[in-house]
């Protein structure tokens, strides 16, 4: 794909954008000199997250935001992580976990693609914000797979099963209130 001007301009703003974004949220965004990136590192302990990185990828004019999870899963966990994350992926409508099976690192990705047109704070924080609910919906169950040993369908049961009661006490209490 031929980059022309108004594109590289679009790209020029996107990083500028997302930088601004990443400060608002509070964050200290790391500028990655390899690409046009930044690198958001969090404290510790760094679990289930150790750090974000959001990038531009000027060639494909996307937007990439990946939340890096700060515990691997251990050789012999893998296919079970593996399992889990299938699962948790199914019920996504947008974004998903990936596992490396080289070193068992896991994380949450989330893109825009925003050619043609300029990428606003408001897509970039609803990308961010979509990763964030996913990896806090599904962290204790990674977490549960990779390091303690359970398998993949009893952790992804346990978080449905929490999911069920939270929206059914949600609807008492909103039936309560109409009464």
């Amino acid at each position: 794909m031929k980059v022309d001007n108004s594109s590289s301009a679009a790209v020029t703003r996107a990083v500028s954008t997302l930088r601004a974004i990443l400060i608002e949220i509070g964050w200290d965004p790391k500028r990655d000199d390899q690409t046009a990136g930044f690198v958001v590192e969090f404290d510790p302990p760094y679990i289930p997250v150790a750090y974000a990185y959001a990038a531009i990828s000027p060639k494909l004019e996307m937007f990439v935001f990946y939340l890096n999870f700060g515990v691997a899963a251990a050789a012999e966990r893998r296919q079970e992580t593996a399992r889990f994350l299938s699962l948790a992926n199914w019920s996504l409508m947008s974004g998903n976990f990936e596992m490396d099976w080289d070193d068992g690192q896991v994380r949450f990705r989330s893109s825009i693609c925003f050619q043609g047109t300029d990428l606003s704070g408001t897509l970039i924080r609803n990308a961010i914000r979509f990763a964030m609910n996913a990896v806090e919906r599904y962290a204790e169950g990674v977490i549960d797979v990779m390091a303690r040993g359970k398998c993949a369908e009893e952790a992804f049961q346990k978080i449905d099963s929490a999911e069920d009661l939270a929206n059914n006490l949600s609807d008492e209490a909103t039936d309560e209130e109409a009464e």
